[in-house]
């Protein structure tokens, strides 16, 4: 008997740099060694006036500034959590962590307020666009939203699934070669409802008298027994704003997201619509307080009021509902097949967003070079007081030598951030959600950090489709 086996071609896969880390000489950064510095002076002043007993009596001091300056704790130097806890211990001294509930929140010249977000942004309707211009003249920037779907990818070929990944590539890379745009945001969630049509069906076909079974079940429906889900994703992209306070000078900037959404047919995108005034209202409210927004899904949402914001060391409360935002320290060290964040698309009450910036050639190559100076100097000194280069080191500097061919090559650059928020009805549903999410990043093999002490400038970037920066 003879055959044949079939053998199918090996998937696409994705391969992730390591995280930059800004360090000086010797594994330390500039402020690491200038308290390390302070330190060693300290002491050897103690020493040459007062001999061993003065290294003693000093102890307190040095060793504090040695300790401040070497160790690292919750993954990030000692020494870097001081401007961190002077920022919240300011904000919170200042009030600024509250946002009280107020009126009003929209007006009829088009301004919206959102808790947390300085100041008013405007809401210009683009009929060229069919969809809402939102201008942030603080951030100088104007953002459009744009609702997006697939049609899948982890079901299909591998030479499907490469054409894909190939096409979003290839919209990366026009956005790129866009100076204008200052932001990209891709957010995914999940949001509760989706049952208001099937309670509009039961209610105009329901004969209570015909059969009592299905006015019962249509009782329930209307009632709330069934909780129902449904994904919802979104493209944000953020423009530089023009200098004139002229509404005809956003032309420009409706010109460059027409450009973007037209690219997102390459990669098996549908772009259904710029979202209007009503339907970024209710984005933004479903966003901000989603347990608020499942129970009321089929009332017309109108952000008459502002929500109150009450943010904490790691969650912030708004409105009704409670969230925690993580980011995204490390991407995986692996290489992956392109839907290795599919198990943090299936969690339940929580956004994904992946914010990536563009960079314009000149600066990302200084950049490079810059960090390849640093390593070669970090080098040159570690081999001179006999230390070991680590692997780590020598992966970052392939890194860079990788970025560098690159651009030369003609590529473009992108900085990405990942966030995640988590939002729950209470602080106890909050944590089990949290655990949640940490063990789907554990299985997308990423590395997860909770911010503390910024969780209000992190859930508006996360969580808001605005293609807002965390810094």
């Amino acid at each position: 008997m003879s055959g044949s086996v079939g053998v199918s071609a090996p998937g696409p896969t994705t391969t992730f740099a390591r995280l930059e880390r800004r360090e000086l000489l010797l594994g330390l950064s500039g402020a690491q060694l200038a308290l390390v510095g302070a330190a060693a002076a300290v002491a050897v002043a103690a020493v040459y006036s007062l001999g061993g007993a003065g290294l003693l009596v000093t102890a307190p001091v040095w060793a504090v500034l040695l300790a401040a300056g070497t160790l690292s704790a919750g993954g990030r130097p000692v020494v870097g959590w001081l401007p961190l806890l002077a920022t919240w211990q300011a904000r919170r001294t200042a009030g600024a962590t509250t946002t009280p509930a107020s009126t009003p929140s929209t007006t009829s010249a088009g301004r919206l307020v959102v808790p947390g977000l300085p100041g008013a942004v405007e809401l210009v309707h683009s009929p060229a666009l069919g969809g809402v211009l939102v201008v942030d003249r603080r951030a100088g920037t104007v953002t459009g939203v744009l609702a997006v779907a697939g049609s899948g990818f982890l079901l299909d070929e591998a030479g499907v699934q490469e054409q894909k990944v190939a096409g979003w590539g290839r919209v990366l890379a026009g956005v790129c070669q866009q100076p204008a745009i200052v932001r990209v945001q891709l957010l995914a969630r999940t949001v509760p409802g989706g049952l208001a049509p099937a309670r509009a069906w039961w209610r105009q076909h329901c004969v209570p008298a015909a059969n009592p079974l299905t006015a019962t079940l249509a009782g329930m429906v209307d009632e709330g027994f069934v909780v129902a889900q449904r994904r919802q994703t979104l493209l944000a992209v953020a423009v530089r704003a023009p200098h004139e306070r002229r509404r005809a000078g956003l032309g420009d900037a409706v010109t460059h997201l027409q450009a973007v959404a037209g690219t997102l047919a390459g990669a098996d995108l549908t772009a259904s619509e710029w979202l209007d005034e009503a339907e970024l209202t209710r984005v933004l409210h479903g966003a901000l307080d989603p347990r608020a927004a499942g129970i009321g899904e089929e009332a017309p949402v109108s952000l008459t009021a502002t929500l109150g914001a009450v943010e904490r060391w790691g969650s912030v409360t708004v409105g009704t509902s409670v969230h925690a935002t993580y980011w995204v320290s490390q991407w995986p060290r692996a290489v992956v097949h392109p839907g290795f964040l599919q198990p943090l698309l299936l969690t339940d009450s929580g956004t994904l967003s992946v914010l990536a910036e563009p960079m314009a050639t000149g600066k990302a190559l200084r950049e490079i070079r810059r960090a390849k100076v640093e390593h070669t100097a970090d080098a040159a000194t570690r081999t001179r007081i006999g230390q070991i280069e680590d692997e780590a080191t020598r992966a970052e500097v392939a890194d860079l030598e990788r970025r560098e061919a690159e651009l030369v090559a003609g590529h473009g650059d992108l900085r990405f951030t990942g966030l995640l928020t988590v939002s729950a009805p209470d602080e106890a549903t909050l944590s089990d959600r949290c655990t949640h999410l940490e063990s789907a990043a554990a299985q997308a093999m990423l590395e997860v950090r909770r911010l503390v002490g910024q969780q209000g400038v992190a859930f508006l970037a996360a969580a808001l489709p605005l293609a807002r920066g965390v810094l």
